[in-house]
């Protein structure tokens, strides 16, 4: 089997799971779950970052990602943030190392705090999240189409070789089509803003964890998605544009 054709089914499998977790599950256990997303991503994040600072126990790191959201999802964001610091400090005292404490913070920060934001917006709408997949869904499929078929000008080289102008406005414009479509069928039209916005800073999240990977050599964040790599690279720009929702949200409430 081609490796397009595993990557397209994969993706189709997760899709479909992730719809169905969204319109059925309770906002509790959409946030449990969500938190265990946290801990698989710091879990891919140490593991990468373990190639240039040793001994930094990807798995223990995992596990606080882990608590870490669910701290910050059901208790306190301050409380998620002590313990981050903490786990740092432990992680980087051993080496008395401020690389590493560096390193450790930035790797539970980064999964834990923008995972997260997808058990917040469930937790706001539900609904919301469908245009959120929409968007970024929509954007990866016109980027990959678009860029494969007319792509002639490199967006960046050094961090993602494959990556051109044309393929980002082709995602750019597929993430607002189809995400500000289904904002006004779900009656959500408010949407549109944040859809926007996200359709931009979406292609930035692909590329700021694909600059961690070139840092170490690799090209996947992991192995657990078949033709995807892991779930970084799967929802690297999710993230980036779930967070464009949540502060969207959270300003027009003020």
């Amino acid at each position: 089997m081609s490796n397009l054709l595993i990557r397209t089914f994969s993706g189709i499998l997760l899709a479909v799971i992730a719809v169905i977790a969204v319109v059925y599950l309770p906002s509790w256990l959409f946030k449990i779950l969500t938190g265990i997303l946290a801990g698989v991503g710091a879990w891919e994040v140490f593991h990468l970052l373990e190639k240039r600072y040793r001994n930094l126990m990807p798995a223990l790191s995992g596990i606080t990602g882990f608590v870490s959201s669910i701290l910050l999802l059901f208790l306190s964001p301050y409380l998620s943030l002590f313990l981050i610091f903490l786990y740092s400090f432990f992680i980087a005292h051993r080496k008395y190392s401020i690389d590493r404490l560096t390193a450790s913070v930035f790797g539970l920060v980064y999964p834990v705090s923008f995972i997260s934001s997808l058990g917040i917006l469930h937790e706001e709408n539900r609904y919301i999240l469908l245009v959120l997949f929409a968007t970024v869904w929509a954007g990866d499929t016109f980027a990959y189409f678009v860029g494969k078929g007319f792509g002639r000008h490199k967006f960046a080289p050094r961090l993602s070789p494959k990556k051109t102008w044309e393929g980002a406005a082709g995602g750019f414009l597929g993430a607002v089509i189809c995400g500000a479509a289904l904002s006004f069928y779900l009656g959500i039209k408010d949407a549109v803003i944040p859809v926007v916005i996200a359709g931009v800073l979406m292609q930035i999240g692909d590329l700021f964890e694909s600059f961690i990977k070139r840092q170490v050599g690799e090209k996947d964040s992991s192995h657990l998605i078949p033709g995807h790599g892991g779930v970084l690279d799967r929802i690297d720009a999710l993230m980036f544009a779930s967070v464009v929702f949540l502060i969207f949200y959270q300003i027009k409430s003020i």
